[in-house]
């Protein structure tokens, strides 16, 4: 009789201890969007990545233009010209898969200091937070299978700490 009392309790503790724990969401990557020093790193990144950017657009129109003249011309150009416009098409093109590959490396780049100097300050935000609204689990909302109505998303409360931080 003891025995099945005992086994009861044990299986009926952790739906209690469920019960009464609290949960918070957060979406990282917008709780670290939303905070001036990132916006601030992305800003310069734009600015410094803008004549790059300029730059890969301009480009991109000259390739469409030797790409549609040579569809327009090409009854009436000669086979060398053809291959001239075609090599000149083709060094534009790996010219824009260097300049790409670029921007892409200083996007990542950038990308991995934020996540190297905010990572630390994101943890610290999220348990100040959890404290200050008493919650047991903080969880990335992101890899949630299911969120119900009770958890409590503290994205923007994990931002204004996180700017709160220096």
């Amino acid at each position: 009789m003891m025995k099945k009392c005992l086994l009861a309790v044990a299986l009926l503790f952790p739906a209690l201890a469920f019960a009464e724990t609290s949960i918070g969401i957060v979406y990282p990557l917008k709780a670290l969007q939303e905070t001036t020093a990132v916006k601030s790193k992305m800003s310069a990144l734009e600015k410094e990545l803008a004549p790059d950017e300029e730059k890969l657009n301009k480009l991109g129109m000259e390739v469409q233009e030797i790409q549609a003249k040579m569809q327009k011309e090409a009854m009436t150009l000669s086979p060398e010209q053809q291959e001239e416009m075609s090599t000149k098409g083709q060094q534009k093109m790996i010219e824009i898969k260097s300049l790409q590959r670029k921007l892409q490396g200083r996007a990542q780049a950038t990308e991995r200091e934020v996540m190297e100097e905010m990572g630390p300050k994101f943890q610290q935000a999220i348990s100040a937070v959890a404290k200050e609204k008493n919650l047991d689990l903080v969880i990335n909302a992101q890899a949630a299978v299911y969120v119900g109505e009770e958890a409590l998303d503290v994205t923007e409360a994990v931002s204004q700490q996180l700017n709160k931080m220096k």
